[in-house]
């Protein structure tokens, strides 16, 4: 639940126990508790600011202590100049004009199931998610919805990136094994526990399906290349016309990246554990055509 936050009705101001949703927080000198709806307590430890979407930061967030919930508070909301209407499937908050700032869903299964389901596809966005969703491209995913706005947190800091340039190239042939994109990405930061520094990417330009090899050493690229070439050949029955690297691995070098770092973020694992990370965004971006 740390990474949902719940309009509270019945909450006397906004309140936290994950010290991460703040970008600022000031420590509180008196002693003050919060008493919870099973009669326990929990100390606040100080006051700051949340930014839950670029329309909507709460002020004077209470950092409490055993929380295990995000609350918003409706009173809060009303006192700061918001307005809250509560309709069927949805609450809406407006700001002193009645611009629409954001929109929540009921917290019930759907709700839930979309949070799950962006987490297991290594934190795929929202609007993706809903329509491979509507689409029933992926065996076993039920039909989700998602509001405007949802805040992911580790979303925000693993995919903290400049706006990329990168065109998506279109599809240039007409058989898998046509064409191969490779690229080699490295060193990284720390070696992996396989004693790994490098991986290289390599993307069918037909299916867009991917390969991850690990390297200790940049220079073993080639080595690797003869897995995959032979496989389709094989499979397709056609020769390989050309290996290139463009835009089409520079971009699933990005995504890759960005999956595996999220995803060690949100649960703090060592970064020892990026080739883990990358060969499970991997894994998943192939059978979710990224």
């Amino acid at each position: 639940m740390e990474d949902v936050w719940i309009m509270d009705s019945g909450c006397s101001r906004h309140m936290t126990g994950h010290c991460k949703w703040f970008s600022s927080l000031n420590p509180v000198s008196t002693k003050e508790y919060i008493t919870f709806g099973d009669n326990g307590q929990g100390k606040v430890m100080g006051v700051g600011s949340v930014s839950l979407s670029a329309k909507l930061s709460l002020r004077e967030v209470a950092f409490v202590q055993n929380l295990g919930f995000n609350l918003v508070s409706v009173s809060q909301l009303l006192d700061e100049g918001f307005e809250v209407r509560f309709k069927k499937g949805a609450c809406c908050v407006l700001d002193a004009e009645e611009t629409l700032v954001c929109s929540l869903l009921p917290f019930g299964q759907s709700f839930a199931d979309i949070w799950k389901w962006h987490r297991r596809l290594g934190h795929l966005s929202f609007d993706l998610l809903v329509r491979l969703s509507s689409m029933g491209l992926i065996r076993g995913l039920p039909k989700l919805r998602a509001e405007k706005d949802l805040v992911c947190h580790p979303c925000r800091h693993g995919k903290m990136v400049a706006a990329s340039h990168i065109p998506v190239s279109r599809v240039m042939t007409s058989y898998p094994g046509e064409l191969l994109h490779m690229d080699t990405v490295g060193p990284a930061r720390v070696a992996s526990i396989g004693g790994k520094w490098y991986v290289l990417v390599v993307v069918d330009d037909f299916s867009r399906f991917s390969w991850v090899f690990f390297m200790e050493f940049k220079d073993e690229a080639f080595g690797f290349v003869r897995d995959p070439v032979p496989r389709l050949r094989n499979e397709s029955h056609k020769a390989m016309r050309a290996i290139r690297k463009n835009g089409v691995v520079e971009r699933k070098n990005r995504t890759l990246v960005e999956m595996a770092r999220t995803m060690l973020d949100e649960h703090r694992t060592p970064r020892r554990f990026w080739a883990e990370a990358v060969n499970t965004a991997r894994y998943i971006a192939n059978r979710i055509f990224l």
